[in-house]
């Protein structure tokens, strides 16, 4: 059984690849596909763990060498993951009407790391305070039809880099990737934090759907008066419709000449009250019912940064080059895309959730986690560690007697092959001509 699995595992990340054959080189193959099965392995992005779980002839210490030096050259990788995610899941979700798609940011902290290069000051989330690290750009798309979740995008910044702008500027970097995509019925959903103006006013001008969650101190137009959004949802909304233990009402506004709608949220046993801005005037209580609930929703992006945490180990990663750093957390970003593959197996994603083992029921035989990637991952972590033998062959010493010689033949000969265009991707590479042994 084990065999099987582990095969199963095996051709997914073949399949990555394999997609991405035009448009990155054969090293880069190969090094994804040690990375990629180390890091599952070893639920962690440590170099050394990673080299010495791939065993190979060679030792661990050329193993390691190998790994350190592309690790710093394949930076490029990272872009390659988001754009390739960001296809990955457009096509998965054509048949959706409607798409969440949550955005937050994180932090990657290393507390005594002030050697890390371009390393900065950033608020860490976990502890509340301020330390040494970097900041992070997380995008996940969530289907309210199939239940799934994707990763779309994640990126690393450096408040120290020279190509460094402003927290803004990269959020719309993101946001103008993503929204190529998914600007038809996708609609993004922000925290507190992001009701900034030039986020409000790019999402305006560019006709993309949102909920961001307000902190109460933006102004706003509302009958020819401006007024703070406190304001607004105290005084001015009267009239207000409960559902699913929530009271909420909305205000039709303007921002700088943009129609926005204003919802006030509050729980039925609660008195404090929760603001979101949309864009465009609601017209119906159930539509400013969906957007509330659609932010209700976000958690999967917190529990997305926690499970990269625990399962990939990011804060654990102690590669001191920025550019390496990039390339590890693209090869974080190609393993949502393998546990995707394997959620939309249903025979494998049980399998592989039956021998993680992880789970506890209570009394009523409830499941205490309900994000299923922790399963997934930890059952890819066992049959990784419980088969006998290496998974991939392709560092294996060939012998004079393996070789086979190869002549080029005439195009006529060769037979069509459909080759995978990726959007975002730039151009593919020139095809080469066809080898027959």
């Amino acid at each position: 059984m084990i065999y099987e699995i582990a095969e199963n595992v095996k051709r997914k990340i073949l399949i990555l690849t394999q997609n991405l054959n035009d448009y990155i080189t054969r090293p880069q193959q190969k090094y994804m596909i040690e990375m990629v099965s180390g890091v599952f392995a070893t639920k962690s992005l440590n170099l050394t763990s990673i080299a010495g779980y791939l065993n190979e002839r060679c030792g661990v210490k050329h193993s390691l060498k190998r790994l350190q030096r592309n690790t710093f050259n394949y930076s490029t990788l990272l872009d390659i993951s988001n754009a390739y995610n960001i296809d990955y899941a457009y096509n998965e979700t054509k048949s959706d009407d409607r798409l969440i798609i949550s955005i937050d940011g994180g932090d990657l902290t290393h507390d005594y790391g002030i050697g890390f290069e371009l390393i900065g000051k950033v608020h860490d989330g976990s502890s509340n305070k301020v330390g040494y690290g970097y900041p992070l750009n997380h995008a996940v798309c969530y289907s309210p039809k199939s239940k799934r979740m994707f990763s779309l995008y994640i990126d690393v910044y450096s408040y120290k880099s020279s190509n460094f702008k402003s927290e803004n500027a990269k959020t719309i970097e993101m946001l103008e990737k993503i929204g190529i995509r998914f600007k038809d019925k996708g609609l993004f959903v922000f925290d507190r934090g992001y009701d900034r103006g030039e986020i409000l006013r790019y999402m305006l001008r560019n006709g993309l759907s949102f909920v961001i969650r307000s902190v109460g101190k933006r102004h706003l137009d509302y009958n020819g008066s401006r007024l703070s959004v406190l304001d607004i949802c105290k005084d001015k909304i009267n009239r207000r419709y409960k559902k699913g233990g929530i009271s909420y009402g909305y205000a039709k506004c303007y921002y700088h000449g943009h129609a926005v709608t204003l919802i006030s949220v509050r729980g039925n046993s609660s008195k404090n009250m929760l603001y979101f801005m949309s864009e465009g005037h609601i017209s119906s209580s159930k539509e400013a019912y969906f957007r509330i609930s659609s932010y209700f929703s976000r958690w999967k992006i917190e529990e997305s940064y926690k499970f990269m945490k625990q399962q990939f180990g990011i804060e654990k990663c102690l590669v001191r080059r920025f550019e390496s750093l990039r390339t590890l957390l693209g090869m974080v970003s190609f393993c949502w895309n393998v546990l995707s593959q394997i959620e939309s197996d249903v025979m494998i994603s049980k399998l592989l959730e039956d021998m993680a083992k992880r789970e506890k029921y209570d009394n009523e035989d409830k499941k205490v986690c309900e994000f299923k990637y922790y399963r997934i991952s930890d059952g890819i972590e066992r049959v990784l560690r419980s088969y006998n033998g290496k998974i991939f062959h392709h560092r294996d010493k060939k012998y004079d007697c393996d070789y086979v010689m190869y002549f080029k033949i005439g195009y006529y000969l060769k037979f069509p092959e459909e080759r995978k265009k990726i959007f975002g991707m730039g151009k593919m590479k020139r095809k080469k001509s066809l080898l027959v042994a």
